[in-house]
């Protein structure tokens, strides 16, 4: 018999990595992509971008009726 359940926790760190490992890092992502990346749910990856935006840099906008997308921001030194 097979244990039911969830076989993969993934971690706020996963998140960051995903940011972490584009070509273009000022690029924003929605929760989907995010998702999509990981191989989880779009809910589990807006609860972990939701954490990341209480407790890191992470930001989001609003983008449409109930689309939003998240980036690190690029901080430049003048």
């Amino acid at each position: 018999m097979s244990q039911s359940g969830r076989e993969t926790e993934y971690t706020e760190s996963n998140v960051i990595e995903v940011f972490k490992a584009r070509t273009d890092y000022a690029e924003p992502l929605t929760a989907t992509e995010i998702a999509n990346e990981l191989g989880c749910s779009r809910r589990t990856a807006l609860n972990k971008l939701h954490a990341l935006e209480d407790d890191t840099d992470l930001t989001s906008k609003k983008v449409g009726g109930r689309s939003r997308v998240w980036w690190i921001p690029v901080r430049l030194d003048r």
